[in-house]
């Protein structure tokens, strides 16, 4: 432990100018990417952050806390692993809604190309590994149910400015992929277009709410429910062009999704009938 706090100490300067860049150009050409060092990821509680901090040939995992920046635990991972981000607006992800999981992962070969993407879930108690998941191709973090046992991962197919690909399920419990995807009960779609811009999430951590933008198409809100393995895709009629603009914006007591454009609500969705109006 206290070799692991000498190095967190001795690299972390670095680590911080090397987030700066990597949140912005992460080397991921069909995904949002990793970061490493930088803000990491907060616990839904919001009293801890986890962060990775990349050396050669290992990553240093440490939970700090939030107010007065105490580090709480540290984990060295042979291997390169960074905290996911999920969105392009920067939106990190991978703790558990209970708190006792996170997920962070390394990058993978181009959609087609051979190569491996690895996943680590590591308790947040000790940030011992609880299951290293390892999967051929490219693929990226998406969400974790909120009891820890359900990873949800996106296969690329493709990349490109309408990437295609398709949402998978992990069982961490019984260490496997599920053989199908997730998809719209109502569409039928396996397969998807689109970038995440931005999301919101519940606070237990069951809903995930994802903006999606389209080169051709409308945009549109994917609700992925984690708890029930289930997803809705809902889309908005809006205008391309406003999406780099745009934000979500929770709103429980009513039950509320809403889509905000600078300071202007632009869409509403209802997040118990997925009604959208403008």
């Amino acid at each position: 432990m206290r070799q692991a706090l000498t190095m967190l100490s001795a690299i972390s300067a670095g680590a911080l100018s090397l987030a700066v860049s990597g949140a912005g150009a992460n080397g991921s050409p069909y995904s949002p990417g990793l970061v490493d060092g930088w803000d990491g990821v907060r616990a839904g509680s919001g009293d801890v952050r986890y962060v990775t901090i990349g050396t050669a040939r290992s990553t240093l995992v440490a939970a700090i806390r939030v107010r007065g920046g105490r580090v709480l635990r540290t984990r060295m991972l042979h291997g390169f692993y960074g905290i996911p981000i999920v969105t392009y607006d920067g939106t990190t992800g991978g703790v558990s809604g209970n708190g006792r999981r996170v997920v962070v992962s390394s990058y993978g070969p181009l959609p087609g190309n051979a190569g491996t993407t690895r996943f680590v879930v590591l308790s947040t108690k000790t940030l011992k590994p609880h299951r290293l998941v390892e999967l051929s191709g490219a693929w990226s973090y998406d969400a974790i149910s909120p009891d820890g046992k359900t990873l949800y991962l996106v296969e690329h197919l493709s990349a490109g400015p309408n990437p295609r690909y398709r949402v998978r399920v992990f069982d961490l419990d019984r260490g496997r992929l599920l053989p199908n995807a997730i998809v719209d009960r109502l569409e039928k779609e396996e397969v998807m277009g689109g970038q995440p811009a931005t999301r919101a999430s519940s606070p237990d951590g069951r809903w995930a709410y994802t903006l999606y933008a389209r080169a051709k198409g409308e945009p549109f809100v994917h609700a992925l429910d984690t708890a029930r393995r289930a997803a809705f895709c809902i889309d908005l009629p809006l205008r391309l062009t406003e999406v780099k603009q745009m934000g979500l914006q929770l709103g429980l007591e009513q039950g509320e999704l809403s889509v905000r454009n600078g300071g202007a609500t632009v869409a509403v969705v209802d997040t118990r009938t997925f009604a959208v109006r403008s």
